[in-house]
């Protein structure tokens, strides 16, 4: 028998059979093997992903706020660099109170308009038939409208308040027929000015006083907006060269109202009357 043959004992020759040292003796089952326990095989080793390091977008994501602050602020220099050169008589004239006064006055008229539209689309049969813009966003532009009316309407009031040659003063804003300058018009807008305070100062409460109580008030928004298109109309000191913002506004808003109030009568049949 020699040393290489596997017969051979381990301890007869000095060189160790690898394939031979490494099989350990079998061991005695005393269970069948029908009744071993199977044993799941171990899971996988998870690898973790990969580390990404951060590169230039991320850098550039973070940046675009400021880029886009030092626009702004870059276009609104120049923007008042250009008006107040073309202005420089203007601030010194003793119209600029009614100037600055009838100007923020259209202002508040477009954003009421706005305002309004939105608020009667929001409410209109036919806007399910559309999925953009979604009622969300429409809820937050018609809130956002609302309390930017009402801070151009308290700038349109204290510059007539203040015009010493407009013939209004702080009686004519507050106190209807109490201007010396076409009572009748500006009677409407002040009327216009205590129904809005109503209708916005009642939604603001909506969560508190119930919808039974405000949302029938809120339905008067039509009825401002009709005073205040008759305002700027009959004391409009522009009122022609501001004739086609008056008749396109007021025809948007009647045909909502009506096409809302034709929807809800030929569907439900009786008419849409909340806001």
């Amino acid at each position: 028998m020699t040393v290489g043959s596997p017969l051979a004992p381990a301890s007869s020759g000095p060189w160790p059979v690898p394939e031979l040292d490494d099989v350990q003796a079998p061991v005695a089952d005393p269970a069948p093997p029908s009744a071993r326990p199977v044993r799941p095989d171990p899971a996988p080793a998870r690898r973790l992903p990969p580390l990404v390091v951060p590169s230039g977008p991320v850098l550039g994501d973070r940046a675009r706020p400021v880029v886009l602050v030092l626009v702004v602020l870059a276009t609104s220099v120049f923007i008042g660099h250009v008006a107040g050169a073309q202005g420089r008589t203007l601030v010194h004239d003793r119209m600029l109170p009614w100037i600055l006064g009838r100007s923020l006055g259209v202002a508040t008229y477009v954003a009421l308009s706005a305002m309004v539209v939105l608020g009667l689309w929001l409410r209109h049969p036919w806007r399910a038939r559309f999925r953009r813009p979604r009622p969300e966003s429409i809820l937050w532009a018609h809130v956002s409208l609302a309390a930017c009316t009402v801070a151009l309407l308290i700038g349109h009031l204290t510059s007539l308040a203040l015009d010493q040659y407009a013939g209004v003063g702080w009686t004519g804003v507050f106190v209807p027929w109490g201007a010396h300058l076409k009572p009748t018009g500006i009677a409407l807008g002040t009327l216009a000015f205590y129904l809005l305070l109503l209708v916005v100062g009642t939604a603001a409460l909506a969560g508190s006083i119930g919808r039974a109580m405000w949302f029938p008030v809120h339905t008067a928004s039509v009825v401002v907006f009709c005073l205040t298109l008759a305002h700027g109309v009959l004391s409009g000191s522009d009122s022609v060269a501001l004739r086609w913002l008056y008749v396109c506004s007021g025809f948007v808003v009647l045909l909502l109202q009506f096409t809302r109030w034709l929807a809800g009568t030929l569907e439900h049949g009786t008419p849409v009357v909340d806001g």
